[in-house]
């Protein structure tokens, strides 16, 4: 069977018409994905400073979100152009919400930093504060030596 050059070209300009029409839905979709968001509230924080040379600090964030269903947890170093005055390096604690529907119960998320020598970029350095939302911070300091 034999098709007409106009139909294979109406065929083409229809496929790739959808593929566009797709491609524009699937756009559409991501701007309406969830975005990560600061959790609410900071439960536990606890650090690691690796014993090598040179040493590695580790820091642990657990929180509170208010369904189930919470992704890509992740704890965010913040980064200084000048270094606190106080000696406080901050991190914030962020999750991507479901896009969905969700378990209607209060549950844990956690995620770790590692920061890579980090003695060498902050002899300033006296302790952390993970932040949370609102009233959702949690300081700790080193001991002193």
């Amino acid at each position: 069977m034999k098709f007409p050059q106009e139909a294979c070209m109406l065929t083409a300009a229809c496929f790739i018409s959808v593929l566009l029409l797709l491609q524009s839905v699937s756009a559409a979709e991501d701007t309406k994905k969830p975005q990560p968001q600061i959790i609410g509230k900071i439960l536990k924080v606890d650090y690691t400073i690796q014993k090598k040379i040179p040493p590695n600090l580790l820091v642990t964030a657990i929180g509170q979100v208010p369904t189930a269903g919470y992704t890509k947890v992740q704890l965010v170093r913040v980064i200084y152009v000048t270094p606190p005055e106080d000696g406080i390096q901050d991190y914030i604690l962020f999750a991507v919400p479901p896009s969905g529907p969700a378990a209607q119960v209060i549950s844990d998320v956690e995620a770790t930093n590692q920061w890579e020598a980090y003695d060498r970029e902050a002899r300033w350095i006296k302790g952390f504060r993970v932040h949370g939302v609102g009233d959702g911070v949690f300081l700790m300091k080193f001991p002193r030596n």
